[in-house]
């Protein structure tokens, strides 16, 4: 029996966020900094939504309003009545995997299992990062415009990235953090190899100790994908990481297709929001924190490659590799650093209701 149409289910998740984040809009307002750093910590409803999030998202229907989701019930029912196993040259764990799970459960038990996956690294992740305030950092989470697309269309890609994002929570000094960081790194790696490129940033970003060198790179890639577009996107093509990301660069473009190819400068001032907090944080805030210079550094470095490829047909995804940063590196700053000593609570709610208002125009308008 199905409650809801397929189609509702974006316009309901992000009217609950909506409502949350008008609620928080309201207890931020008032408190300056040393009361929104030090929010004492309570039973949210966030976390309850996280809950029912993963129920009513992991046993939808199977409907084309989902995406990818027909394509992969499809294969997994099809993996259904293969017994000795199956071979795959991409992502031969998340296939193998599959195929585990469909031999004892329903495909929508599977769905279930892939959103626990998805989102409780973040849950764990922004915990990690933001303790009595990881509620909030849940919110920019959720209010994220990729966030719902990549829990019922991009699964392998969702699920990957979430176990990069905790693992850079674990990228830090101590033997058990690097091992844990690694096992996660690796992990996120093996249910899409795409993840490699956010890997490799954030190695980078650990070892590079003037964060003046994430910015000068990323104008970097701006001036680069400006005058060598093409020819950059050739040489990224060919790395050989990910097979798709041939796919995405290479593809022959349709110059109509105006929403999908070119120089997208509206995405690219989408991408800068964070940047530019950073700098302005970094340079004239004079504000330092290991733990938000990685994040930022990762962020900025893997959206700097995609920059560089950003006239590819369906370059949205590879953006993806960056963008599922975006939420945290806007909220990590404003809930764990003292930037604007009497108004931190009203500037942070302005930017958290800035961040949704994209994305439910992007939902309900574009």
């Amino acid at each position: 029996m199905q409650l809801f149409d397929p189609f509702f289910y974006e316009k309901a998740h992000l009217l609950v966020v909506l409502f949350l984040s008008l609620y928080f809009t309201v207890v931020l307002s008032p408190k300056n900094a040393e009361k929104v750093l030090h929010r004492k910590k309570s039973l949210s409803l966030v976390y309850i939504y996280a809950i029912l999030f993963i129920v009513a998202v992991g046993f939808r229907p199977i409907s084309a309003a989902f995406g990818d989701t027909v394509n992969y019930a499809r294969t997994y029912n099809s993996f259904s009545r293969i017994s000795e196993g199956i071979t795959s040259s991409k992502d031969s764990f998340f296939y193998s995997f599959m195929w585990l799970c469909s031999q004892f459960m329903s495909v929508n038990w599977f769905f279930f299992i892939i959103e626990i996956l998805y989102i409780l690294p973040i849950v764990w992740g922004c915990y990690r990062l933001m303790h009595n305030n990881a509620d909030i950092g849940l919110i920019f989470c959720f209010a994220a415009f990729s966030f719902f697309t990549y829990g019922v269309n991009g699964l392998r890609n969702g699920v990957a990235l979430s176990f990069v994002f905790l693992a850079m929570t674990f990228m830090k000094s101590g033997a058990w953090n690097i091992i844990i960081c690694a096992i996660l790194s690796l992990l996120g790696i093996a249910f899409h190899a795409s993840a490699a490129l956010p890997v490799i940033c954030m190695i980078a970003a650990f070892f590079i100790r003037k964060p003046k060198w994430f910015f000068y790179f990323w104008a970097l890639s701006i001036l680069i994908s400006l005058l060598a577009g093409n020819a950059v996107a050739n040489i990224f093509a060919g790395l050989g990481f990910d097979d798709r990301l041939s796919d995405y660069i290479l593809v022959d473009v349709d110059e109509n297709m105006f929403s999908r190819v070119g120089f997208r400068w509206d995405f690219l001032l989408y991408s800068a929001m964070p940047i530019i907090l950073g700098w302005y944080i970094i340079n004239k805030k004079k504000v330092i924190n290991k733990s938000y210079i990685l994040l930022l550094g990762t962020y900025i470095l893997a959206n700097a490659f995609w920059i560089m490829v950003i006239r590819a047909e369906y370059s949205n995804r590879f953006a993806y590799l960056s963008w599922f940063l975006y939420p945290v590196v806007l909220a990590y700053p404003l809930l764990k650093l003292k930037i604007w000593p009497k108004s931190q609570g009203r500037k942070t709610a302005i930017i958290m209701m800035a961040h949704l208002a994209f994305t439910l125009v992007m939902a309900f308008f574009v």
